[in-house]
């Protein structure tokens, strides 16, 4: 049977229905013109390591490895715990448990069970977590692009020490994979010296990486189609060749984003999945969003501060809470529905006769769904909001594998169209530098005295 991709339904974002706050097509056909520039310019610069994210989808050699070292790690062990934070376990949570299901750690059934930790320094959900496993069947993932972070590495070297006691010192080895940056870092030289197993971080950055293998082994490990991942991905990937930005789904997206922050000030973009699986996918989004397309400077230098504010709801429990804001509150957003068509395991509400609830029976619970996606979005609409929706046929490996490319490459246009540099985060490594002075490590000292004579 034939693959389609996602579509995008704007309906509720053009001016005909939005008056005075929707787009006009000639704001769009105006930025279209610039689709062609764009895909030159990022075709000119296919080989800079902050776009190798795209070279993911057809490294053979990279998806060889994943296949092998996930299926290792399937056949050998109970566990997998993926240490990280940030861009380095934000994607393979997103990917877990959109696919594995809101309990698939408590399933007898299930072979093989991924826990996630490393992204804080509160020991408590730590301690609780080696409550629960068993550290001799237990595989640890440690990712950190960098190799110096502070919440991961400090993890990784407390769950260390715990497995060295549990299996012995020559033993513990088998129990590690790190990724990380392969010429430098603190992590990278204590896998060298430990003689762990390293499996290198690809060359761009952590928010790009869902589809390295810091989001695909541990999919891969839980027993997802990773071929199917970079499948989607790829579909998409055409879709951005198109110069026509009619055809070119992401960057009409990318436009209207932009759209609404320029010419309407809308800051705030809100991502709204109408799917609990996704709930983890909106907090992915959040980070791409937020560390990609906030700058204090563009691209020629000028001080600008520019920021495109992300915001993570989900459907339709947010219509009980979040909605008053979106409806009734300011004219700061713009937000964007994922509503997936077909729903597995669907269920029926049973009919119970007599009473105001009758009107519920019969109906399944994918109907009720859709119909309170499209009764939020017309009440959007009624009060001057614009919104669109993202419809993936269903949730599996090959639309997730779109959805997280979409965003990706929605991201890079945005950033084009912004004039900022999506890539780096300044204002993130301040803080890191501080934290770096207050702890002692070398070579941070004067962060350490500007901070302490505040």
């Amino acid at each position: 049977m034939a693959k389609g991709v996602i579509k995008y339904d704007y309906t509720f974002m053009a001016a005909d229905s939005v008056a005075g706050f929707g787009f006009k097509d000639s704001e769009l056909s105006g930025l279209g013109k610039e689709l062609k520039k764009i895909n030159q310019g990022l075709k000119n610069r296919k080989n800079e390591s902050d776009l190798s994210f795209r070279k993911l989808l057809t490294d053979k050699s990279n998806l060889k490895q994943i296949l092998s070292l996930g299926r290792k790690i399937y056949r050998e062990f109970d566990n997998l715990v993926v240490v990280g934070i940030g861009g380095s376990d934000l994607g393979a949570r997103a990917i877990y448990s959109a696919l594995a299901g809101q309990y698939a750690n408590q399933d007898s059934k299930r072979k093989l069970k991924i826990y996630f930790t490393g992204d804080t320094t509160d020991s408590q959900p730590l301690a609780d977590l080696l409550k629960i496993i068993n550290l001799k069947k237990t595989a640890f993932y440690i990712v950190s692009k960098s190799g110096n972070t502070i919440e991961p590495l400090s993890t990784f070297l407390f769950l260390r020490k715990k497995v060295i006691s549990k299996v012995g010192k020559n033993k513990h080895k088998k129990h590690f994979i790190i990724t990380t940056n392969p010429e430098k870092g603190s992590l990278l030289k204590i896998a060298q010296k430990e003689g762990y197993l390293i499996s290198p971080h690809y060359d761009g950055g952590g928010r790009f990486s869902v589809l390295s293998v810091n989001g695909l082994l541990p999919a891969t490990a839980a027993g997802f189609d990773t071929q199917e991942f970079l499948a989607g991905a790829r579909a998409i990937d055409r879709l951005c060749n198109n110069n026509n930005y009619k055809k070119n789904i992401v960057f009409f997206f990318a436009a209207l984003q932009y759209l609404a922050y320029t010419k309407r000030k809308q800051n705030i973009s809100v991502l709204m999945p109408y799917n609990p699986a996704l709930k983890d996918f909106g907090l992915w989004f959040r980070q791409l969003w937020g560390e990609s397309l906030s700058n204090a400077d563009d691209l020629k230098g000028q001080r600008v501060h520019i920021g495109i504010t992300p915001l993570a709801a989900i459907g339709p429990a947010d219509q009980h809470s979040q909605i008053q804001n979106f409806i009734e509150g300011p004219y700061d957003k713009i937000i964007t529905f994922i509503f997936v068509n077909k729903i597995k395991n669907d269920l029926k509400v049973p009919k119970y006769n007599g009473l105001d609830v009758e009107y519920l029976g019969g109906h399944s619970f994918s109907d009720i769904l859709d119909i309170e996606h499209d009764a939020t979005s017309v009440s959007l609409m009624k009060n001057k909001r614009v919104n669109g929706t993202l419809i993936l046929p269903e949730l599996n490996e090959y639309y997730l594998g779109q959805l997280f490319y979409f965003f990706e490459m929605a991201a890079v246009y945005l950033g084009e169209l912004l004039q900022v540099n999506v890539y780096d985060q300044p204002g993130v490594e301040q803080s890191k530098r501080y934290m770096y002075g207050l702890l002692g490590k070398p070579g941070y000292a004067k962060d350490k005295n500007e901070i302490l004579n505040i």
